[in-house]
């Protein structure tokens, strides 16, 4: 086995993103999705197509890496928001599926990706730090919420990482997920953005490298374990947001107001401080810097 063999579970935006950063820096990496083989890869990343729930495959695949991220989950907060049963099915049960398979390779380091944006809800104060009670207040939150208390028991080489709200290029439109990719959008299409609230809800957002830099550095600490905030420490209101993209595009959006979503939560900041002091990192792109990379990519890809 290469020791320096990683497996993702899950080809989609970060899933890719992780991909792509780790077969940079020389890493033998491989993808496991159920769309795996339906776009290129660049040289160094073997795609595999199927389910993560097929134990057999995944068996397969985890005695050939060292080490697992789990960047798998088939729910969004908006496409089950109200649907409990839809969280179970599309995101809890196929994970859980793949840790019964996980636990027989104790000797594995196992990252699963999380939700810094949802585990937490709004109690307490701002910014959240990892020890902070779970309070999520959407399904979504409550099923990675649930998925960590499984990983609890597989404490010893797992490592949580729980995102802010990921954002840059190879970002695809989803349904009720990734604000900025849609408010992109609406600025190069002349398409109105629905905001549901009164666009004082506070984000944290963070660039897509910056991500993938944090998770590649925890990767290379060989004892790390625990749960690590993923964030850019600072926070931005949405109505706000969508004044920097206007500047960044150059270009008006036209906003069409909707009554606030049961489950959104209003105010979430991450504290960054233990991954700055575990991995020494911090991020590097600011928010204008950020958008103005994503901004590239999308007319870069529409030509």
């Amino acid at each position: 086995m290469n020791e320096a063999g990683v497996l993702i579970v899950g080809g989609g935006f970060l899933g890719r993103a992780l991909a792509l950063k780790l077969a940079g820096e020389g890493r033998r990496v491989s993808v496991l999705s159920p769309r795996a083989e339906d776009g290129p890869w660049p040289a160094g990343i073997a795609a595999v197509n199927g389910r993560q729930e097929d134990r057999a495959l995944a068996s397969r695949l985890l005695d050939g890496h060292e080490t697992v991220i789990h960047a798998a989950w088939g729910t969004t907060p908006g496409s089950s928001a109200g649907r409990p049963e839809l969280e179970a099915t599309a995101g809890l049960m196929p994970f859980l599926a793949f840790l019964e398979t996980v636990q027989r390779f104790p000797e594995r380091r196992l990252f699963f990706l999380s939700s810094g944006g949802t585990v937490y809800g709004e109690a307490g104060p701002q910014p959240a730090d990892e020890n902070r009670p779970l309070r999520p207040l959407s399904c979504h939150g409550a099923g990675k919420a649930s998925a960590e208390a499984f990983l609890a028991a597989r404490a010893a080489r797992t490592v949580i990482l729980r995102p802010s709200n990921i954002y840059g290029p190879g970002q695809g439109l989803r349904s009720g997920f990734g604000v900025v990719r849609h408010l992109l959008r609406c600025a190069i299409e002349d398409q109105p953005f629905q905001m549901w609230g009164d666009g004082a809800q506070m984000r944290d957002y963070l660039f897509v490298d910056d991500f993938a830099e944090a998770v590649m550095r925890l990767i290379e600490i060989p004892g790390v374990s625990g749960v690590f905030n993923l964030g850019s420490g600072a926070g931005t209101p949405l109505r706000e947001l969508i004044g920097q993209v206007e500047g960044v595009a150059g270009r008006a959006i036209r906003v069409e107001r909707r009554p606030p979503r049961p489950g959104d939560v209003g105010r979430i900041l991450l504290d960054i401080r233990r991954i700055r002091q575990a991995a020494g990192w911090s991020p590097a792109a600011s928010l204008a810097e950020g958008l103005a990379g994503t901004l590239r990519w999308l007319e870069e890809a529409d030509k």
